[in-house]
């Protein structure tokens, strides 16, 4: 990340994160690390999704798109159905109610709650929300660079 570019999506990632931190609970690091990883710094947010969130019943649009899946160590493109968003607000709204409401992250959400522990949460997040292997360990090294921890704490001011 070193475009000015860059910058103002990570800032305006960030504004997005602590808004739903408010009114969530859910961390404004985890948010923003997973739509760095997610969204390539927010070069690629098709249909203004930003965290690679599926198709689900009433969502506001459903596009098909090829992704990524690691299963059993073997790497394979697939096509999936996406969830479309009418903007990226909506779309931070939707991931902060998943990790907060949804019966998938449930057990790690009541375990940050009782912990307040944010890499507690991403190691327990990972294997569900993504098949690769390394998903935690790519979104703690996100999370701890400088320019990332800097835009968290402006936006929470």
């Amino acid at each position: 990340m070193q475009s000015q570019i860059d910058r103002q999506r990570l800032e305006a990632a960030a504004l997005q994160a602590a808004a739903c931190e408010k009114s969530t609970g859910v961390p404004a690091e985890l948010t923003v690390s997973q739509w760095a990883l997610e969204s390539g710094w927010g070069a690629h947010e098709p249909g203004n999704n930003c965290f690679g969130i599926k198709a689900y019943p009433g969502c506001y649009g459903v596009q098909c798109l090829r992704t990524c899946e690691i299963v059993n160590g073997i790497t394979r493109f697939v096509n999936r159905e996406f969830a479309t968003f009418a903007s990226l607000a909506d779309c931070f709204s939707k991931h902060a109610t998943l990790i907060s409401e949804g019966t998938s992250y449930e057990h790690a959400w009541q375990e940050y709650k009782a912990s307040g522990d944010v890499l507690a949460l991403i190691q327990c997040i990972a294997p569900i929300y993504s098949t690769a292997p390394n998903y935690a360990a790519l979104l703690t090294d996100i999370l701890a660079m400088p320019e990332v921890t800097s835009a968290i704490a402006t936006a929470r001011k």
